[in-house]
């Protein structure tokens, strides 16, 4: 098959895989309890695709009460009913407030024609999102790349796919380089701020240790 089919294929089993395997908890009380929260989502989806417990209506989600608030805790994702009945799922807001610096960046990444590919179930996609901020974060450009996610488009991940290499991955166009606008991975801000080539002020210690640091992707 060609590679573009592989991968198309490679983000549709992502959505059959167990999204518990993709988090790593570092105790072993949490790892018992989001496996058990990961198993009961599905139980949960049903119920709420019967209730109307949790819907989302030209863009706004509903306030969802317990336990998708705790899905949403543990797992960072919770699920939703769309329009057509269908059970797709949303990531979890994020929590943090963004610096000045940090919006400034979004700012300048937007305008540059900056673009984050991830899922839903993605950890490094939630810590990606965690590292801007929520003001930050509502700048950025994102296309939702798992087939269950609400926001799924079809259309631009078909356009894309043979440069997503795991999740999440980055388009930064800057014409410094050549033929490397595509980076996999998540990233610490000021190595955002070196692709993108920003040239305002950024302080790494503006930011603060709350965020924690990490790499990777989620393949």
């Amino acid at each position: 098959l060609p590679s573009s089919h592989l991968q198309q294929q490679r983000i549709a089993n992502d959505d059959q895989h167990d999204e518990q395997s993709f988090l790593v908890p570092s105790k072993s009380s949490a790892n018992d309890r989001r496996s058990v929260l990961s198993k009961f989502v599905s139980g949960v989806a049903t119920s709420v695709a019967a209730t109307g417990l949790a819907t989302i209506c030209d863009g706004q989600v509903a306030n969802a009460a317990p336990p998708i608030a705790i899905i949403a805790e543990e797992l960072g994702y919770f699920p939703v009913t769309n329009r057509a009945g269908e059970t797709k799922y949303v990531s979890a807001r994020v929590r943090r407030t963004s610096s000045e610096q940090s919006i400034a960046l979004a700012k300048h990444m937007k305008n540059i024609g900056a673009v984050m590919y991830g899922s839903y179930w993605c950890p490094h996609c939630a810590h990606q999102k965690e590292l801007f901020g929520a003001e930050a974060w509502n700048l950025i450009p994102y296309v939702e790349c798992s087939m269950k996610g609400f926001y799924y488009d079809n259309e631009k991940v078909a356009k894309v796919i043979s440069k997503i290499d795991g999740f999440p991955t980055w388009l930064i166009p800057n014409r410094k380089r050549k033929n490397s606008d595509w980076v996999s991975g998540e990233m610490p801000l000021e190595r955002l701020v070196a692709l993108s080539d920003y040239k305002g002020d950024f302080d790494v210690l503006l930011e603060g240790p709350e965020v924690g640091m990490s790499s990777g992707s989620c393949r």
